[in-house]
Formats: structure tokens, C-alpha cells, sequence
């Protein structure tokens, strides 16, 4: 991709690792408490000039979480072979692992080859086709037989402040605890949230901050939804 769509942290779109580091607090089912992030550049020289992580194409994270486990992410701007989104989480008792995607199953076995016949899948729209499909069915749920939405809008505000903390942590050199990033979000009494540059919330605590959005969120969540029905059901 082009510089444009160069972004790993937080950038003009806040996209690329923002989708992993959300995925890793659903497979650890907590929230963050801490980051620590490295980055470089080795496959995209047009970006290099960049400000900060926004020249990174090359990145590792650990996360740290409430409930006391810990994620480790690689993520690359670089794939030749395919669309590569692995996952596996380790356990005491066992361990479980999600693989690419491929178009068939068809397999080679021969002398100097043994494997996929074709490559994985090679962009997100074809990798997550089916995961758009449940996605799309799941909100039509939501809204039509009145259910609880699988995801939140703490959900998104949660990975946004993953990936800023990302950044800050990759900049700096450092773990970032997301108490000093919980200063930067500006919630009104609605629940609607803005993220900041200042220090506007000083001794905002992360853990109060996300108590207070999902008590918002859980009393928002019935009205809210049968207006949108009344307005498209009539």
C-alpha cells in the first residue's frame, strides 16, 4: 500500500494494529493496564521521513491486563505469501490456535513440495468475508429483536486508546500505564468521548473511567435501540 495506508498505531485513519490489540482484549476477556511497544522501518522507504510511529511498517507490543495476563503482537505492513492474522492462546491446561484463511482446502504432496496448493487469502475484504456477513446479521439482531450489541462503543474507545498508548510507548521507549493515558479522554454525561492532547482529566483513573462509560452504555442501551426500531420500523 501506499503512504496513505501506512499507518501501525495512531495516525490521519488510527487503523492497523488498533484491530489486533482489540482482539487481544477479547481472547484475554480484561482490560488493559499497561503497554510496551518497539517500532522500525524496513519495507516502506516512503514513509521513513514520517513524525514519531507513523514511519514504523514494523512493530512488537506487549500488553499487560487487569486480570493479570499478557499479549504479545508482531504486526508487519509486509506480507508477500498472503493476508497473515494468526492468533494462539496459551493456557495451563491447553492451548488454541486460529490459522490463515485459503481459498480451498486443496493440499500438494510431492517430492519437493508439501502444502496449500494456493496462497492465503491476500486482503481483509476476502479474509473476513463471512465474519462481515455475521457482523451484519448481528446488528439487524440487535436492532429488530431488541438484543444487547455484541460490541460497544467502550469497545471502540478502548482499542483507540490501546493504539494511541501504542504509539506513545514506541516514541518514548517505555511502558505506558493507561492511567496517564485515561487524562486524555473527555467524556460528556451522554457518554460521548473525545480524545484530547492535553492533560485536561489530570488524575482521571483508567479503571474509573471505563466503570463510569460502561454504566453509560448499559443504561443507554434499551432506549436507544427502540427509537432506531420506531424510526425504521415505523
Amino acid at each position: 500500500p501506499g503512504h496513505t495506508y501506512q499507518c501501525l498505531f495512531v495516525c490521519r485513519c488510527k487503523d492497523m494494529a488498533v484491530h489486533d490489540l482489540d482482539m487481544a482484549r477479547f481472547l484475554v476477556g480484561s482490560d488493559p493496564v499497561a503497554i510496551l511497544a518497539s517500532g522500525s522501518n524496513h519495507v516502506s522507504p516512503d514513509i521513513k521521513g514520517f513524525e514519531g510511529p507513523e514511519a514504523y511498517d514494523t512493530a512488537n507490543i506487549i500488553v499487560r491486563f487487569a486480570n493479570g495476563r499478557e499479549a504479545i503482537i508482531d504486526v508487519c505492513r509486509q506480507a508477500p505469501y498472503g493476508y497473515d492474522q494468526r492468533a494462539e492462546v496459551l493456557g495451563t491446561k491447553a492451548m488454541i490456535a486460529t490459522d490463515n484463511m485459503y481459498p480451498n482446502t486443496a493440499k500438494i504432496y510431492s517430492k519437493g513440495f508439501t502444502g496449500n496448493a494456493d496462497m492465503p487469502f491476500d486482503f481483509f475484504m476476502s479474509r473476513y468475508k463471512d465474519a462481515y456477513v455475521r457482523e451484519t446479521l448481528a446488528f439487524v439482531d440487535t436492532i429488530v429483536n431488541d438484543q444487547p450489541s455484541p460490541c460497544s462503543g467502550m469497545d471502540g474507545l478502548v482499542a483507540l486508546v490501546m493504539s494511541i498508548a501504542a504509539g506513545i510507548s514506541a516514541e518514548e521507549n517505555r511502558w505506558v500505564e493507561f492511567d496517564e493515558v485515561a487524562k486524555m479522554v473527555n467524556c460528556d454525561p451522554e457518554g460521548q468521548c473525545e480524545i484530547t492532547d492535553d492533560d485536561g482529566n489530570e488524575g482521571q483513573s483508567w479503571t474509573a473511567l471505563l466503570g463510569v462509560q460502561e454504566k453509560i452504555e448499559q443504561e443507554k442501551l434499551a432506549g436507544t435501540k427502540k427509537g432506531i426500531l420506531e424510526r425504521i420500523m415505523g
